[in-house]
């Protein structure tokens, strides 16, 4: 029975590690995967009253309170994904409101940073994340030229 129980243990390990792994593959980190090193770290933002977190890909919250869980990218007005907006949503429940969700425009930035953090409508949140992960070769040369 112990043999049994252990190598059903270890058959339910191998098939988590699958699903995660299966849950990875669904996941669009960019054209060229470059927003896949963003997977598994939290970034944080304080301002007077809260402290605002976003962990792509995974969730966002604001003092703890769960503002939203990753749903998607969210396209352009010309309806092409142009991986700007990411949205977070079927946070925590509002009292007397909608689920709270986040809407994050990315930037490109030297570091990745959220660089504000609001609630421009009740319970609907809006980060402005920088990262290098945003600045495409063309935004680097153009830069550089324009440094230059």
């Amino acid at each position: 029975e112990t043999l049994y129980n252990e190598a059903k243990n270890r058959h339910d390990g191998v098939k988590r590690q699958l699903d995660d792994v299966k849950k990875l593959n669904n996941i669009d980190f960019g054209a060229e995967e470059e927003f896949f090193v963003l997977k598994g770290q939290c970034f944080e933002k304080r301002d007077e009253q809260y402290t605002y977190k976003l962990c792509p890909f995974d969730r966002s919250d604001q003092d703890g309170t769960n503002i939203g869980k990753w749903d998607s990218w969210e396209l352009g007005a010309d309806g092409v994904n142009h991986y700007n907006v990411m949205m977070y949503n079927k946070g925590n429940s509002c009292w007397q409101g909608p689920q709270r969700s986040t809407r994050v425009e990315i930037i490109c930035g030297q570091e990745n940073q959220i660089i504000s953090a609001s609630e421009p409508a009740k319970c609907e949140y809006a980060y402005v994340f920088a990262t290098p992960a945003a600045c495409t070769k063309v935004q680097d040369e153009t830069e550089i030229h324009d440094e230059l």
